[in-house]
């Protein structure tokens, strides 16, 4: 008996760490596209177009193509520090695509799932050190040191959108 409870525990931890769902499929980055999107073809890609969008002052690009932003100045919603070097910012998804995945949107197509990885309305430049402390979390998990209803009207807001349940 207690070599099956040992083994029922070894299988449930690999399946956690899996993240594998009752339906046996696993969260894979991939499963919303490759990367960030250029739906409007001018070389600024979904990271770019935020970046841009976000900042407030003109931005400067490493080319004079203008295909990627290397400074401006941005307001982190997270901490409301302000940062010039693009460089040290994260493109966050408010609501994380693996929390997405784990609560309705393995059953998207992938078509939804490369808009929804691409939607500014789920997208926020913040300092890279917030953005990985924060990771797959939900609201129940972690909150921004500053803003925090902005931040938890912005999660919700998005739940809505896509349908997803907390």
């Amino acid at each position: 008996m207690k070599k099956i409870r040992v083994l029922m525990c070894l299988v449930l931890s690999l399946l956690v760490a899996g993240h594998a769902l009752a339906d046996g499929t696993k969260y894979k980055r991939s499963e919303f596209g490759s990367g960030w999107d250029d739906v409007d073809r001018d070389c600024q890609n979904t990271r770019q177009e935020i970046l841009i969008s976000m900042s407030t002052a003109p931005v400067r690009f490493n080319t004079d193509k203008q295909c990627r932003v290397v400074f401006g100045r941005w307001i982190s919603m997270y901490s409301g520090e302000v940062i010039f070097d693009a460089s040290k910012l994260d493109i966050d998804h408010i609501v994380p695509l693996k929390w997405a995945w784990d609560h309705g949107a393995n059953k998207w197509s992938k078509e939804k799932r490369k808009q929804f990885a691409n939607d500014p309305i789920n997208l926020v430049a913040v300092e890279a050190r917030l953005n990985r402390q924060k990771g797959a979390k939900g609201l129940d998990e972690w909150l921004p040191p500053k803003n925090t209803e902005q931040y938890k009207a912005r999660f919700k807001r998005v739940l809505v959108k896509y349908g997803l349940k907390s």
